[in-house]
């Protein structure tokens, strides 16, 4: 009877066809769009990615809302609305025809977006795995750039070709297609609703006999509460931490403007966001193991270093296109991959699992309000310097941040009760 799958391993297959077509399909993909819809509109850049920064104001705003509302019994029917509201509105971009068409667009993927961007992935996991949690979760996360790697030279093919209408047509309906028999036929809130433990329950439970706490429930979770780690200085030095590290991974949205403003066609600028796109994929399934097996520290040393040196490489490159891949590449597999699976891993180990949910998704908030001012800061960085260098530069500032940022994290967090 155990030798059947547990359904566990399907919802971590849903996640990431979450991961794949929201972060990957779509709002990865985005950034191949820019210059022939500006062309078209005859608007520059920064006025353009505004509405990338009104999905994330939009996000900000409803996140809250979107926390208490789906961990209840409407958590399917939530994520079924939302998901074909988001994924739909961008294929409704190839009918637009004004800036404002755009705009009023953010508005309603920054709603959907709060339900299934960030929220669904780490609650369901956190709900289906007691053990391998963060293999589960790293797998599913990386998902997002398997989808940007395989869409984002197929997008540019389309654009080149076909125009910019029918790109934003066929991944629009893509990601729906894929994503809605997951939604609809797999996805489940709680294992109880299938008459199921969560994956290793059994395992956790007889771990948990072996070295019971003094005066704990049997099912006490360490940690400190959400109150306290909002009280806390640590709270907003893991704050810096996440939001400069996700501020900084921004830019990749304009890799393919800076690739084409220093001449380079529309597909090289597509192969260079899909490079950075699988180095995604590698970085945030190798940081979740450096995690596991040099630590948190060391695992974030490696990735700033490396997301340092992909910044360098390619303002570097120049026309050299071998080396702005390899720029690419590094920079998504340190720098971007480790601005998702890092935060939630740095509030597990500082602040414990008693609140986990409740902690990091008011530090993803914050943090989805600084990515909605990034997205439009480098946009308007190239409008006034002619130059997506500069933004690169801002991009490497940000990083060395966020660095340190963790850096005080390591001694704030010790004066958190115990």
């Amino acid at each position: 009877m155990n030798k059947k799958a547990h359904h566990a391993w399907w919802i971590m297959i849903s996640c990431g066809t979450i991961s794949f077509c929201v972060l990957g399909v779509v709002m990865a993909c985005s950034g191949i769009f820019f210059k022939p819809v500006c062309d078209y509109l005859g608007v520059s850049r920064g006025a353009f990615s505004l509405y990338m920064t009104i999905i994330y104001l939009a996000m900000f705003i409803v996140l809250p809302i979107a926390g208490k509302k789906m961990p209840t019994s409407n958590f399917k029917k939530f994520l079924i609305a939302a998901m074909a509201v988001f994924t739909l509105t961008f294929a409704a971009m190839s009918q637009f025809t004004s800036l404002y068409h755009w705009y009023a667009a953010g508005v309603l993927m920054g709603i959907s977006g709060a339900f299934v961007m960030f929220l669904p992935i780490p609650i369901l996991i956190n709900n289906w795995f007691k053990q391998k949690v963060g293999f589960a979760l790293g797998l599913a996360l990386a998902m997002s750039g398997v989808g940007g790697t395989l869409f984002n030279p197929v997008g540019a093919y389309i654009i080149q070709n076909y125009g910019w209408r029918t790109g934003y047509l066929a991944l629009g309906l893509i990601a729906f297609a894929i994503t809605m028999p997951f939604m609809i036929f797999v996805v489940r809130f709680k294992p109880a609703e299938m008459g199921l433990e969560p994956y290793g329950a059994a395992e956790a439970a007889a771990t948990a006999q072996v070295q019971p706490q003094a005066g704990a429930k049997p099912a006490e979770l360490p940690g400190v509460t959400a109150g306290q780690a909002l009280k806390s200085p640590a709270f907003y030095t893991a704050l810096i931490f996440a939001g400069m590290m996700t501020m900084s991974g921004t830019v990749q949205t304009h890799i393919p403007g800076y690739v084409t403003s220093i001449g380079l066609s529309a597909i090289v600028g597509g192969f260079a966001i899909s490079m950075t796109s699988f180095g995604i994929i590698f970085g945030k399934l190798v940081m979740g193991y450096l995690n596991d097996k040099i630590g948190l520290s060391k695992a974030i040393t490696t990735g700033t270093v490396l997301s340092a040196a992909g910044l360098i490489t390619i303002l570097a490159a120049g026309s050299n296109t071998t080396l702005l891949y390899v720029g690419a590449f590094i920079f998504g597999f340190g720098g971007i991959s480790m601005g998702t699976v890092m935060p939630p891993m740095v509030v597990r180990q500082f602040f414990g699992q008693k609140d986990f949910s409740s902690i990091f998704s008011n530090i993803q908030s914050i943090t989805t309000l600084l990515m909605a001012f990034a997205m439009t800061l480098y946009g308007f960085i190239f409008d006034l310097s002619k130059s997506y260098a500069n933004s690169l530069l801002a991009s490497l500032l940000f990083l060395l941040i966020a660095y340190g940022g963790y850096l005080l994290t390591t001694v704030t967090a010790k004066k958190l009760p115990k």
